[in-house]
């Protein structure tokens, strides 16, 4: 075995494919970690980057060895590691899109029929169809905080969702009341007669105490319902209260 290159390419050549191999091991670590929507972007970047860890190590055993059609083995592995991860990132903005930043260029009008007012819808994950029965028949444009941002695909551009999850930077997290908070009200202020519902309750109440949330609720409630007049419903699964936290939260909405 011979050195066929300058000894500052072989240390170049080594530093590349530990680098590589360390990105490519990063991702594959995580090849079943995230939920489901993340998974593909993970999967996908895991793939592509073990073409260019491949490459690498091609390209370290031609400093000793010359391999048959080594430059169009390099170009084939390089070519498609590149284009790969750009597709892969591509994806990621596209989710990102989707499930957590509200879109701004799409602008509703002013629905006088629309729901105002503070509600709770209490029960078991079946009555979601509820709140799709209610978007629908009221025609309103809705902000949806949630851990199935797919459940509501069918509503089209009448919906923005945001999913809700601790798993990923895709999302908002359960602990991150104040985004929610945020978020809500600058949709609420740029869309009039719009509805903003959150149907994960009881995942913010894994990561927060009840006081915490029902204070963030409350709080929440004044500032869609009366400063901008827009509505606001709340799904809650019946198990996860106790009755005086169910009082509490009846006390301050009204029950569908």
């Amino acid at each position: 075995m011979e050195l066929t290159v300058p000894w500052y390419i072989l240390v170049y050549d080594v530093v590349l494919l530990v680098g590589m191999g360390y990105i490519w091991w990063f991702f594959l670590k995580r090849w079943n970690r995230y939920v489901a929507e993340l998974r593909p972007f993970i999967r996908s970047a895991a793939v592509f980057i073990g073409f260019a860890f491949v490459g690498r190590l091609l390209d370290l055993i031609t400093d000793f060895y010359p391999l048959p059609y080594q430059d169009a083995a390099f170009a084939v592995l390089y070519g498609v590691s590149i284009l790969g991860v750009i597709y892969a990132m591509i994806n990621y903005v596209l989710l990102l899109e989707r499930s957590y930043i509200p879109p701004k260029t799409v602008e509703f009008k002013p629905n006088p029929s629309g729901l105002m007012g503070a509600y709770v819808l209490l029960g078991g994950r079946e009555k979601l169809v509820e709140i799709v029965k209610i978007i629908r028949e009221h025609g309103m444009p809705a902000l949806i905080f949630t851990r199935s941002p797919h459940f509501y695909a069918g509503l089209g551009e009448l919906v923005t969702t945001v999913w809700v999850t601790q798993a990923t930077d895709a999302g908002v997290p359960p602990t991150k009341l104040h985004v929610i908070q945020e978020t809500a009200i600058q949709f609420a202020k740029e869309v009039k007669g719009s509805v903003i519902v959150i149907d994960c309750v009881e995942y913010l109440l894994l990561y927060n105490d009840f006081k915490t949330v029902f204070k963030f609720l409350t709080n929440l409630r004044d500032h869609i319902v009366l400063k901008y007049g827009s509505g606001l419903i709340l799904f809650i699964d019946n198990a996860v209260l106790s009755e005086r936290e169910k009082a509490l939260l009846l006390k301050e909405f009204e029950p569908i």
